[in-house]
């Protein structure tokens, strides 16, 4: 059983922003202050001394919080206690959590103070409590888990105190949640509750991890943002109120129950129950950090295709290096060759061993022509070893050359396996891809991927470079759509909704690449799960997910 701190060498402070100049107003707040402060110094909860529980509200500046903080923890023996309740603001560039002062505005970060320097100011190497517990009230207090006091192991060995604990009032991506017309905030209101009436059926005193469970399970039975906690060493044992409930149920001399109640084994049901949360939670906590890789792996690969969209759009915008003189080489490693269309699908791959042909030069890119007269763009040059220059006229004839064309009135397309039924319909005013020839019709294919066969060649429009290039300039826009999508978080307080394209559409994976998952077609409700940033987040009504980029004009249900 957990012992409860020493108030008489114990300290805490309570800092709380309720009135903003540039943020919402929280009058919550500041009746949170005044609710803790009765509770923590109330004999019969904790009986903090009144000198000993230090009360900021509406501090000036940053510099007053944290050397207010330091000075307690320099007087502290036993236990420190560090209260903030107010908005959570982040750094859009390091995600890292701020907390707002009076001043503070979103758009200028550094107005607010650092939730760094308050963790270091409470775990500094000089001040003299045994114990740490931080309780974080604010939007996206979550956050601050993941600095040096969260769960890695390898990090909270460097935190130099017996124990810590964090508390804080919702996950990294969530609110918080002050209701309009209550008392205090939902968290505060809680916590409170819980110190100043006791938890039933818990024992006494009242440690932080039964205090956690208990308002995780409150707050959750009410559909409002859930707790999040992390301990190190024996963090989650600190005490720091006596459980009133166990006290008044304690009566001397009241009879028994007519049944003899076996203790050990509501004792070991309760160790189990304690155990199977436990493992709930770090099941939970490994998801998190999963699904937090999986991000980050995402939005590289996300930037990675914008840096090669980029240098497709600047090697497609290049004008042809006339100094350069056709040459063999070979690569180091496998590469994509990719297609002069302006689009990211490669139409071969170069393997080392293997003399290719570099026709030209465009920019930092090089034109190749492989073995079956089949030509592309190779990007990445680096590395790549010289053979000997070449008389371009006796390399032998190129082989078929891609080119972009639109037709003067609407044709059918048939499929490439000979069936009489088309595979789509070629409209005047929009540009097709000529991939190659078969007897003689061209091999064709559409903006959306279908590829069919053209008989009716005659009165076409042959395309310029200048298409190709639109296209690479387009797919760099929408690389860059994505990368903006990959990074973003969800939008807090987002409701799904129904919704239709108005044209055809394609849903993008959420991995980082451009790769479609399907096509949203008008006429067919999909749902929206989630917005990031520019983007929606939507879901076919088989299952499948991925990233509309484009959400222009869309009709919501």
């Amino acid at each position: 059983m957990a012992l409860l701190s020493d108030p008489g060498r114990s300290e805490a402070v309570l800092v709380g922003v309720h009135d903003y100049v540039h943020l919402e107003q929280l009058p919550a707040v500041a009746r949170n202050l005044v609710g803790l402060r009765e509770a923590l110094t109330d004999p019969a909860v904790w009986g903090l001394p009144v000198e000993a529980c230090t009360v900021l509200s509406q501090p000036g500046s940053d510099t007053q919080v944290l050397d207010t903080v330091l000075e307690r923890a320099g007087k502290a023996r036993d236990t420190l206690l560090v209260y903030y309740a107010g908005h959570g603001l982040t750094d859009p560039h390091t995600d890292e959590l701020y907390l707002a002062l009076p001043g503070s505005e979103r758009e200028r970060i550094y107005t607010s103070l650092r939730y760094e320097y308050l963790r270091r100011a409470v775990l500094d190497p000089q001040a003299g409590p045994r114990r740490t517990v931080v309780i974080l009230d604010c939007c996206y207090s979550g956050r601050a888990l993941l600095g040096k006091m969260s769960a890695s192991e390898h990090i909270a060995d460097r935190a130099i105190v017996e124990g810590t604990c964090l508390l804080t009032a919702s996950a990294e991506t969530r609110p918080a949640l002050s209701p309009p017309g209550e008392t205090y905030t939902a968290f505060t209101g809680e916590l409170i509750t819980a110190l100043t009436e006791g938890v039933p059926d818990r024992p006494d005193p009242l440690d932080m991890d039964t205090l956690y469970r208990h308002l995780r399970g409150r707050l959750a039975s009410r559909s409002r943002p859930v707790p999040q906690q992390r301990n190190r060493n024996t963090g989650g044992r600190i005490a720091i109120a006596r459980n009133r409930a166990a006290q008044e149920g304690d009566v001397p001399g009241r009879a028994g129950p007519p049944f003899l109640v076996d203790v050990e084994r509501l004792a070991s049901r309760q160790s189990e129950a304690e155990k199977r949360l436990a493992e709930m939670e770090r099941r939970a906590e490994l998801l998190r950090l999963e699904s937090e890789a999986l991000r980050q792996e995402a939005e590289r690969r996300a930037l990675q295709t914008v840096e090669t969209a980029q240098r497709l759009a600047n090697a497609l915008a290049a004008a042809p290096d006339r100094d350069v003189q056709p040459f063999w080489f070979a690569v180091p490693v496998s590469r994509p060759l990719m297609g002069q269309d302006g689009s990211l699908e490669p139409t071969g791959e170069l393997v080392p061993g293997i003399w290719y042909l570099a026709v030209e030069q465009r920019g930092k890119a090089l034109v190749v022509q492989t073995e079956d007269g089949r030509r592309g763009l190779l990007l990445d040059a680096d590395g790549i070893e010289r053979g000997f220059y070449v008389d371009y006229g006796a390399a032998g004839e190129p082989g078929f050359e891609p080119f972009w064309f639109a037709v003067p009135v609407a044709r059918e397309m048939l499929s490439e396996d000979g069936s009489p039924e088309p595979v789509a319909e070629l409209a005047p005013g929009i540009w097709y891809l000529a991939v190659g020839q078969s007897d003689g019709a061209f091999v064709v294919q559409t903006e959306d991927g279908r590829r069919g066969l053209l008989f009716e060649t005659d009165g076409i429009q042959h395309g310029g470079s200048d298409v190709a290039e639109s296209h690479a300039r387009q797919t760099l826009r929408k690389a860059k759509r994505l990368a903006g999508a990959v990074a973003a978080a969800p939008e807090p307080g987002f409701q799904p909704f129904w919704f239709a394209v108005p044209v055809a559409r394609e849903m993008v994976r959420e991995d980082g690449s451009l790769e479609p998952v399907a096509e949203l077609i008008p006429g067919t409700w999909y749902l929206a799960v989630e917005q990031r940033g520019p983007a929606i987040l939507a879901q076919s009504a088989d299952g499948r997910r991925g990233l509309l980029l484009d959400t222009e004009g869309i009709q919501r249900g």
